[in-house]
């Protein structure tokens, strides 16, 4: 069998479950959704490393402006009480190909199920059309099950999370309204008043043995605490952790920590065959209209020295999304300042203390009806760039080489 075949016998096995279920019932109810989402970006300043570091442009090199357009419609089925078809059709626009900057509103991971289809993909044009959701929920007495292409998010970290597995936001992501998909199929089990525990088998990536995953996570909760145990095999790797969150006088507690096995060969070299991954934050509503949210963390798979970062963002964990970090030690913080009941102000800055550098991405948005707004801001790196040698250029900082650039947005939902 080709290395496609699996893939297309898991789309078939897919549409016949769809199609099985949906034969045998009779739509109640269809609704119909939406978004459009325009992004012009603009870099004010060359990119450090056009082609060999992640965030460099992949595209035209001379341009510094980037047009990112993202139709999505929101479809739900329902058939009964019991059953639920989710299905999200995605068309996104990109002139030139997508940039770095781009991250700050979209982000992609790799799949199992060949739901895309590239309409035009040269350097100066990007066209793709997909689902990011396409899946059928059944609602049974004492469990839940998803089948198909769905959003997971695990553990509770906000900007470097480490039990999330499952195509995480990026740390200076500002659009959050959709999650990338996954192809996995998921069950709940409650365990009583606000606890459960979930299994989730899935594909992440295009290879079923490399990237076929399955794990598990149970939620406890015990009265102003919600604690969490996680573990399983993802890609080739083992992982184990545990999440925490309580509420003090006002203000959330969170932390998570994981501990991974890797079973990547390519990690022996780089002498990460086991290492930790944890964060700890708080969120505070300061007053009616100002809100605080900060965290610090930990990434043991992390560079020892800012030289590393060229070896270590060719990682795959990297590459996949699934590590947003090429140090150790960080820190984030974000503020959002409702300054009129259409208006708000958010500061987020992100800091790598072993540079030590810093990542600034002032935000504005306005509501500019009850299904619209407007989004504008910049993102503005801080720290060292490249150093000659006789290798080539050696990056010096994390933050200092990503380039500054200013951003716009039109958010219309229907």
């Amino acid at each position: 069998m080709s290395s496609a075949g699996p893939k297309y016998l898991g789309v078939l096995l897919l549409l016949l479950t769809l199609e099985g279920a949906v034969s045998r019932l009779q739509a109640q109810e269809f609704d119909w959704g939406g978004s459009f989402r325009g992004y012009p970006f603009l870099r004010l300043e060359e990119l450090a490393l056009e082609e060999e570091f992640p965030g460099a442009a992949i595209g035209s090199l001379g341009r510094r402006d980037t047009e990112l357009l993202i139709l999505r419609l929101t479809g739900d089925g329902f058939f009964g009480q019991h059953v639920r078809l989710e299905t999200h059709p995605l068309l996104q626009f990109a002139s030139p190909s997508l940039l770095g900057p781009s991250g700050l509103a979209t982000s992609t991971t790799p799949t199992f199920l060949p739901l895309e289809h590239v309409f035009s993909d040269s350097p100066d044009v990007e066209l793709i059309g997909s689902f990011d959701r396409l899946n059928l929920k059944f609602d049974l007495n004492q469990v839940r099950i998803v089948v198909g292409r769905q959003a997971v998010t695990w553990g509770v970290a906000y900007f470097w999370p480490s039990l999330d597995l499952f195509a995480p936001f990026a740390p200076r992501r500002v659009d959050r309204d959709y999650k990338p998909g996954i192809d996995a199929i998921r069950s709940t089990i409650p365990l009583g008043a606000f606890s459960e525990v979930e299994v989730i088998g899935a594909v992440l990536g295009p290879s079923l043995s490399r990237d076929g995953s399955l794990g598990a996570l149970t939620r406890f909760n015990l009265g102003p605490l919600d604690w969490g145990l996680m573990g399983g095999k993802f890609h080739r790797d083992t992982v184990a952790g545990s999440f925490l969150t309580a509420d003090a006088w006002g203000t959330g507690l969170r932390g998570e920590v994981s501990w991974t096995q890797s079973g990547d060969p390519e990690d022996r070299v780089r002498d990460r065959r086991t290492f930790w991954r944890a964060a700890a934050g708080v969120d505070r509503q300061l007053t009616p209209t100002l809100s605080v949210t900060a965290e610090f963390a930990f990434n043991g798979y992390g560079a020892s020295q800012a030289s590393q970062y060229l070896d270590w963002s060719r990682a795959d964990r990297v590459l996949r999304g699934e590590i947003n970090a090429l140090g150790r030690f960080y820190a984030g913080v974000s503020g959002g300042w409702r300054f009129h009941p259409l208006g708000t102000l958010t500061n987020t800055l992100l800091v790598n203390w072993q540079d030590p550098s810093a990542l600034w991405v002032p935000s504005f948005q306005w509501s500019t009806s009850n299904n619209s707004d407007v989004l504008a801001g910049a993102q503005i790196g801080i720290g060292k760039g490249l150093q000659s040698s006789e290798m080539g250029p050696v990056p010096q900082s994390e933050y200092g080489l990503v380039p500054n650039t200013l951003f716009a947005a039109i958010r219309v939902y229907f």
